[in-house]
């Protein structure tokens, strides 16, 4: 699922390409609409401009001056590709939106995820009005990490998972910041140390900096807006990794299921 780093690519690019620009059509193919009210999208996005791009933890923000918002989620594999970068054909098309002289389609993701609101109602919808604090942002430090894992009795792998603590963070960056800072996912989040708290918020931002710096991670199915890979996935410590050398101190990366998903973890490095 594209996490933080790769829907802050997205948003930059589409900032890039498709910001100031006029939506001529919106097209949704035959049998694609699912519940989505096709008429009522036509008319909020067609000839309207668009006049920003924002996220919002794992999802996107597409403005536009009818007044109107789309809220983007990818879910797990969806994609956002521009023709005029792209020379592919895009896969299971949900969604396209037509400029003068290319068009934007959305594919893989039911439309049941993407929603179309007023702008001034976006802090009102559940999956927004629930985010927690943005990693990325300048008041995200370790005294406000501290102050958020006190008295929770949950994992720390849960906690980072959890949208309403820290937004934008899902399974494949939590393994990652977890071997950064050296933490097992099984630890009580209550129960880290200070400099247990300081080494995570510097894994934290330090990783998903990384992710960004190195394109995002295609591990599943995220492109940029011209179908190219990121390369995270090339330079991952312990995803995918089950049964290899830690890269730190040679035992074997280990990996097990919770809740449906897998973990991956150094059992020597991480404590």
């Amino acid at each position: 699922m594209p996490e933080l780093p790769e829907l802050e690519i997205l948003k930059a690019e589409l900032r890039r390409h498709v910001l100031g620009r006029t939506v001529r059509e919106l097209i949704v193919p035959q049998g694609k609409a699912g519940d989505c009210p096709v008429p009522h999208w036509k008319t909020a996005l067609e000839n309207a401009r668009i006049t920003d791009v924002e996220r919002r933890g794992k999802m996107l923000v597409v403005h536009l001056d009818s007044g109107f918002s789309l809220v983007i989620h990818l879910m797990m594999v969806g994609q956002l590709l521009l023709s005029s970068l792209y020379d592919g054909t895009p896969s299971d098309v949900r969604l396209t939106i037509v400029f003068d002289s290319d068009q934007l389609t959305l594919g893989q993701v039911h439309l049941k995820f993407i929603r179309l609101v007023p702008f001034h109602k976006i802090d009102e919808l559940p999956e927004v009005s629930r985010l927690g604090h943005d990693p990325l942002e300048v008041g995200f430090d370790a005294g406000l990490l501290a102050d958020m894992l006190a008295g929770r009795r949950g994992k720390i792998k849960s906690f980072l998972l959890d949208q309403r603590y820290v937004a934008g963070i899902g399974n494949t960056y939590a393994d990652e910041i977890l071997f950064g800072a050296r933490i097992s996912h099984t630890r009580i989040a209550s129960s880290l140390t200070d400099p247990e708290i300081k080494g995570l918020h510097e894994s934290i931002v330090q990783t998903l900096k990384r992710g960004l710096e190195l394109g995002g991670s295609s591990e599943m199915a995220f492109v940029h807006l011209d179908g190219t890979e990121g390369a995270f996935q090339e330079q991952f410590r312990v995803k995918g990794r089950k049964g290899q050398s830690c890269f730190v101190c040679g035992m074997l990366v280990e990996r097990v299921s919770i809740g449906g998903r897998g973990t991956y973890f150094c059992p020597n490095c991480q404590k």
